[in-house]
């Protein structure tokens, strides 16, 4: 993953709303908790699955006559404070549309405050909520940063539970989704967290009488945590409407100078099987298409309704299915829609006539993430093309003058001196394809990000290239030292020929090779 915090998240989720199906019938809302809590009602039951296979009794508690609960949906801090850029909480929008009317609800995104925390202590206190619902998008920053938000949320919930101890607490989010049981031991406050997709969930753990039919739920049992199986995911065209009421568009759109603050969701998963990325388990690995129809109606809403002009595909790839990408553009055409859009591109899918038709549709700019500078690089992360791929793009997006933005991994495993001028010749050919036309605005350099359950993971543990004792839940990097400072020398010749393009200093790129 490389840059692509755009993204939106995958949404945290709410119990809360069983309690009204149920508020005439004794018992009304389960919560498993062994602990006691003032003011909340508790009975003790032996659940459906402990009966079945002979584990202790679990305690639950009840919010008893519950007719109306106030929730409180917060999307905890996941970016750099101060950078000024702002993302629009997409998941977590969508999710409060599900919230029936009856219910008071909330919304906090401590990522639009300079100072998140005394946001949250008078959110917890001013509205005093039955429910809070944290929302995980990252679990750091990338980019080769050793930050990890692990404190955010364990800061998030520990206030909360000192604020307002009769509170259920509910995690979700594409991060909580990656390391979900580990992050429920890390913070004992919450209650329950869900895996996977909050709006699929959702609907089923409105109707259901048990913690344990709500598939994708992790909760505590007396005997610990338990975890449910996911369910289906969930069909694109049923996707939820944004809650524009409670996330107002127009407060993601102040300040920011490089990023689209709000994304459009043209599709969910993804079918390619690139050795160090985690979309997959998020989004499952079957590309799963929304109506050109309905992304156009979201875009035309935010654009006519809150002035929204600037957009980003979070789709893990935009240009794929290429027939699905054609009938997006030509309905923005249609629609004659005043709007721009960016989203990360696939090398070798990428043709002249679709960047064509997608620039007069309002693509403003190309991402391509093809991840390696080296045919060795690109078998390594199995990105299923090659360097004459990398550099055809590249010529199509500078012939039609599209700004682009490119984002490699440096410093690979199994790299070697003659890999890494193979790296430094194609950056070469990359930046001379480029620089007659000016239209390249970044070269992004990161080290691999590992995770848990990755190919490229495993590929390290089984050949001793991996510590199995390093903790994955925080930020890990493949960065041998001895070449580590590869990426500092391609990042100089990058700031040498960009700063010199800018200025018209030369015209030929190898007047100043190193």
């Amino acid at each position: 993953m490389t840059g692509r915090d755009a993204r939106p998240t995958e949404a945290v989720q709410s119990i809360v709303e069983s309690a009204v199906a149920r508020a005439s019938v004794p018992g009304k809302l389960w919560f498993q908790d062994s602990d006691s809590v003032a003011g909340t009602e508790y009975s003790s039951v032996s659940s459906p699955r402990s009966t079945m296979t002979g584990k202790m009794p679990v305690i639950l508690k009840t919010f008893t006559d519950r007719r109306h609960m106030r929730i409180l949906l917060v999307q905890i801090p996941t970016s750099h404070l101060g950078a000024g850029e702002r993302v629009y909480p997409l998941g977590l929008s969508r999710l409060s549309r599900l919230i029936p009317d009856r219910f008071e609800k909330q919304a906090l995104d401590m990522n639009l405050q300079s100072d998140p925390w005394p946001a949250l202590k008078q959110a917890l206190l001013d509205f005093n909520p039955d429910v809070v619902a944290l929302s995980m998008r990252n679990m750091d920053p990338l980019a080769g940063h050793q930050t990890s938000y692990l404190s955010s949320l364990k800061t998030s919930a520990r206030m909360v539970r000192l604020l307002v101890p009769a509170a259920r607490i509910l995690a979700g989010g594409p991060a909580f989704s990656l390391f979900g049981k580990r992050l429920m031991h890390e913070c004992p406050e919450i209650d329950c967290g869900l895996i996977g997709e909050g709006e699929g969930a959702f609907p089923q753990l409105l109707g259901s009488s048990s913690l344990e039919s709500v598939p994708g739920l992790i909760w505590r049992s007396s005997y610990g945590l338990d975890d449910n199986p996911r369910g289906d995911h969930i069909n694109m065209d049923a996707l939820p409407e944004m809650d524009v009421d409670l996330f107002r568009p127009a407060d993601y759109t102040r300040g920011n100078k490089y990023v689209a603050a709000v994304g459009i969701e043209g599709k969910r998963g993804c079918d390619l099987h690139c050795a160090y990325c985690v979309y997959p388990s998020l989004g499952g690995r079957k590309m799963r298409l929304r109506s050109p129809v309905k992304i156009v109606d979201e875009m035309e809403c935010l654009n006519k309704e809150h002035g929204l002009s600037l957009f980003h595909f979070t789709d893990s790839v935009v240009n794929r299915p290429a027939d699905h990408f054609e009938a997006v553009c030509r309905e923005i055409l249609r629609r004659k829609l005043p709007i721009d859009w960016t989203g990360f591109f696939r090398e070798d899918t990428l043709t002249e006539q679709l960047t064509d038709l997608a620039v007069r549709a309002g693509l403003c700019a190309v991402y391509f993430s093809a991840d390696a500078l080296t045919e060795h690089g690109l078998k390594v992360l199995n990105k299923r093309m090659s360097k004459k791929d990398v550099l055809r793009a590249a010529r199509i997006t500078a012939a039609i003058g599209v700004l682009t933005m490119c984002h490699f991994l440096i410093n690979l495993p199994g790299e070697t001196r003659a890999h890494v001028a193979e790296a430094r010749d194609m950056l070469h050919s990359i930046l001379d394809v480029h620089h007659p036309v000016g239209n390249l605005g970044a070269v992004i350099f990161n080290n691999v990000r590992l995770y848990p359950d990755a190919l490229l993971t495993s590929k390290l543990l089984n050949a001793g290239l991996l510590d199995p004792r390093v903790d994955l839940l925080y930020p890990v990097y493949h960065n041998p030292i001895g070449s580590a400072h590869v990426l500092h020398e391609l990042e100089a010749l990058c700031h040498v020929a960009g700063v010199f393009s800018r200025l018209g200093l030369t015209t030929r790129m190898e007047d100043y090779k190193s």
